[in-house]
């Protein structure tokens, strides 16, 4: 593996708030990582869904009730039921974030929540 080497000033002020933390460097540096990797992979889903949103009318024209795999913005396969799709998803592309989704009549469904409410708006 690849040794990563990090400019010095940043290895200070990795120093400086793991100690302040009562953590070790590695410990701060794998969870900056790991929040990076997140977001990452939380922007990836937008624009997948962005992809499905503009390929619904296509979608919906050729896979109606099916489940879809998009990635990297292409449609990349289909299924009558959900957990075979997952299963080869998993398989062909293991953790990278691919958007499952059913194709349905609408390419967003609106989703109505009842909560308790005294009728008072507090400013």
């Amino acid at each position: 593996m690849e040794t990563i080497e990090l400019r010095s000033d940043l290895r200070e002020m990795l120093e400086r708030d793991a100690e302040r933390e009562s953590r070790s460097v590695n410990e701060v540096v794998n969870r900056a990582v790991e929040l990076y990797l997140r977001e990452q992979q939380r922007k990836k889903l937008a624009r997948e869904i962005e992809a499905y949103e503009a390929m619904h009318s296509q979608l919906k024209a050729d896979y109606l009730g099916q489940y879809i795999a998009i990635h990297e913005q292409k449609l990349v396969d289909h299924d009558r039921e959900l957990a075979p799709l997952y299963r080869r998803i998993r398989a062909r592309y293991g953790k990278i974030s691919v958007l499952l989704r059913q194709v349905k009549e609408q390419p967003v469904e609106e989703i109505w929540m009842r909560t308790f409410s005294t009728g008072k708006i507090e400013r």
